[in-house]
């Protein structure tokens, strides 16, 4: 049953899962396997079947148990994956709207930097998952898979991983789904991950399409996100002025929400983030001290929300403006408050910082 999926890797609570027993159960059951050397034994207490053994395990499952048994196995572990994946993806980001609520049973994970580590480490089932359950029809599970890697290439860089998945998702949505939420949160991810892989012709259709997506549905929140998205596809390739311009149209989208309408309670915090990226867009016009102003009042938000990455992300935008303006000591200081903020896993923000670490300590 394990087999029919295809998993680039096994764990006992997957196999668990596929076959209809507990996780104590699978575990011994996989260590006997892999001592018949079906399985390969990976880190962590996962396996990986054989190539040629899974084909024939997969082609006997139908003959053996009948397609109506080998169809509930697949669901299982689908919904195994995304059990787990719904709670990573909400501990991950426990503030954003753009990841669904945990669900109401199972063990949350501690913290943060454990959602992210706990997401990470099932990235190939996850990423598989989408495919699989789009080729058995599980339609909203296909979507909500996708919509649950959001924290992976939002924190943790997994772009080359997520992008096929995220493809597949858009893809179904799109056949499925038009002109929905879901549409919208889809397309935006995918424009998100090709823009930080620099494929910039097919990031700009993508957020163009999540925020048409978004303003199909009437949701207001959403198409003022991807609005800000486009402004920051132009922000990377240093076209500072439409930059600007695009985070300025999507604060005027954010003030149409009105008082008690969905997602007036999260306008401070949309706002703090648009603002934080109209303060790098005036830094790249060379409008300093208004940059040094804005991304202040940004970090201070952060602060007093105990939303550690984002103030580190805030803190590294000023420190930026600061060397600019020559103020390389003061710089530094905010760039070792910024890293003592994120955890281990943020590997690519803590590179970035290593290297204008560097740009301040050779300028002096």
């Amino acid at each position: 049953m394990t087999a029919l999926g295809d998993w680039p890797s096994v764990t006992a609570h997957l196999a668990a899962a596929s076959a209809g027993i507990t996780a104590e159960e699978a575990a011994p059951l996989l260590a006997e396997a892999a001592d018949a050397h079906l399985l390969e034994a990976l880190p962590d207490d996962r396996y990986r079947f054989r190539p040629e053994v899974r084909r024939c395990l997969a082609d006997t499952a139908g003959p053996e148990h009948g397609i109506p048994e080998c169809s509930a196995a697949v669901a299982r572990a689908l919904e195994a994956l995304l059990h787990r994946a719904l709670h990573a993806a909400h501990a991950a980001l426990p503030q954003s709207w753009r990841t669904e609520p945990a669900p109401p049973h199972g063990e949350p994970y501690r913290d943060e930097a454990a959602g992210v580590d706990a997401l990470a480490a099932e990235v190939g089932n996850l990423v598989r998952a989408v495919s699989v359950a789009r080729e058995y029809q599980h339609l909203t599970t296909a979507l909500r898979l996708g919509r649950a890697l959001w924290p992976l290439q939002l924190k943790a860089g997994h772009w080359d991983d997520v992008l096929p998945a995220l493809r597949v998702a858009a893809r179904c949505a799109d056949e499925h789904r038009p002109g929905s939420r879901i549409a919208g949160a889809l397309h935006f991810q995918l424009a998100h991950c090709l823009g930080e892989l620099g494929r910039w012709e097919e990031a700009d259709r993508e957020a163009d399409a999540a925020a048409r997506a978004e303003r199909e549905a009437g949701h207001l929140r959403g198409e003022a996100s991807s609005v800000e998205l486009q402004g920051l596809l132009n922000l990377y390739r240093w076209r500072y002025e439409a930059a600007h311009e695009r985070f300025v149209a999507a604060e005027a989208v954010y003030g149409r929400i009105a008082p008690g309408q969905e997602g007036a309670e999260d306008l401070p915090r949309a706002y703090a983030l648009s603002r934080r990226h109209r303060g790098r867009a005036l830094r790249g016009l060379g409008r300093l001290d208004e940059s040094r102003r804005l991304l202040t009042a940004v970090v201070e938000f952060f602060e007093e929300r105990g939303e550690a990455y984002n103030q580190a992300r805030a803190l590294t935008d000023l420190a930026e403006t600061l060397h600019d303006a020559g103020g390389n000591t003061e710089a530094l200081a905010k760039i070792e408050q910024a890293e003592g903020l994120l955890p281990p896993g943020a590997a690519p923000h803590l590179g970035y910082l290593a290297a204008l670490r560097l740009r301040c300590e050779v300028a002096g």
